[in-house]
């Protein structure tokens, strides 16, 4: 993660931001993929939820095995739903039975097409939460470099650094400014304007 935007001097407190930043998501993740397990736990199995939760929801490919450590430990088998066992057909109802056979096709493949419309919905939770986290941590980066950096360019350094989407970018730095704005209003207004030298030649 670099930190060659930033002053040397912050550069030690830069890296261990990180640092702290990427275990709070990390940790955010882990607590949202056993949730997402517990409400899924009737439709599919723990491991098919697990793989789910990477499909809706944008966890960073480095930061994926590490939720899987962080959370797996965690989950406790025996408070899981059993899965819903789906239809089949066999034997004789396959040979004699092919309309049998197309409307379980459809229903399954209906049942799944629900699963992931829910999967979406309920990652789109989870992205909330993980964009909360992002907020806190961007915040207090941008606190750190207060009176080095611009707020602006602080949250811009940490979306690069956590390679943040465009739209989860766009609104990290929105809250962060508007949970800063107070701060930098009084900070703006605690110093008087610089004094106003009028040009010495006439105007043309």
């Amino acid at each position: 993660m670099s930190v060659r935007s930033i002053p040397r001097e912050f550069h030690a407190k830069a890296r261990i931001a990180y640092a702290v930043a990427w275990e709070g998501v990390i940790t955010t993740h882990s607590n949202q993929v056993l949730e997402f397990i517990l409400e899924f736990s009737s439709r599919i199995a723990p491991l098919d939820a697990l793989d789910l939760y990477f499909r809706v929801v944008a966890v960073p490919e480095p930061m994926q095995e590490s939720v899987r450590t962080r959370a797996l430990p965690e989950l406790d088998l025996d408070c899981l739903s059993p899965v819903n066992p789906l239809p089949t057909l066999s034997g004789w109802q396959l040979l004699l039975r092919p309309d049998l056979a197309l409307k379980v096709i459809r229903y399954r493949r209906d049942y799944a097409e629900q699963t992931l419309q829910l999967a979406r919905m309920v990652g789109a939770r989870a992205a909330e939460a993980v964009t909360a986290t992002h907020v806190s941590h961007a915040t207090e980066f941008a606190r750190m470099l207060a009176g080095a950096v611009p707020v602006e360019k602080a949250v811009a350094h940490y979306v690069f650094v956590f390679n943040l989407t465009q739209a989860m970018a766009t609104t990290v730095l929105q809250r962060v400014q508007a949970m800063l704005a107070g701060q930098q209003l009084a900070q703006a207004y605690s110093h008087a304007p610089p004094p106003f030298s009028p040009s010495p030649y006439p105007a043309p």
